[in-house]
């Protein structure tokens, strides 16, 4: 058994975020412990709950939900590279809470204790 971290740092609507997705579907699968995923740079728009998917293309944000509910992974969100591209976690007039309940928000330092903890760290 051996214990990863997983950073996403790709759109929902590249390729990898979906290899992301399987990878660590598989990684549970077979045992591991996966000790958090962390979305950043362009993989924080995968939190964003008003992302429109078209009907025949997968819901990534669905998808990261049913996996953090089955698996109970922490999901961490860097807030900077979030808030670079619209997504806020205040109620203040002018801004909508838009972050998808399953994410933590985090930082930087976040993702060093995730990568020190783990046995090996995934970047897609």
């Amino acid at each position: 058994m051996t214990t990863f971290a997983i950073v996403v740092s790709t759109a929902p609507t590249d390729n990898r975020t979906l290899t992301a997705l399987k990878f660590a579907q598989s990684l549970i699968a077979q045992g591991h412990i996966i000790d958090g995923v962390f979305f950043y740079q362009h993989g924080v728009i995968n939190a964003n709950v008003y992302l429109q998917t078209p009907s025949d293309e997968i819901n990534h944000l669905t998808a990261w939900d049913k996996f953090h509910a089955d698996t109970q992974t922490p999901m961490h969100l860097c807030i900077t590279a979030a808030e670079r591209r619209g997504l806020t976690d205040s109620n203040a007039p002018g801004f909508s809470h838009n972050i998808a309940r399953h994410f933590t928000i985090s930082g930087l330092g976040e993702l060093v204790v995730l990568t020190n903890k783990a046995d090996k760290v995934i970047q897609l």
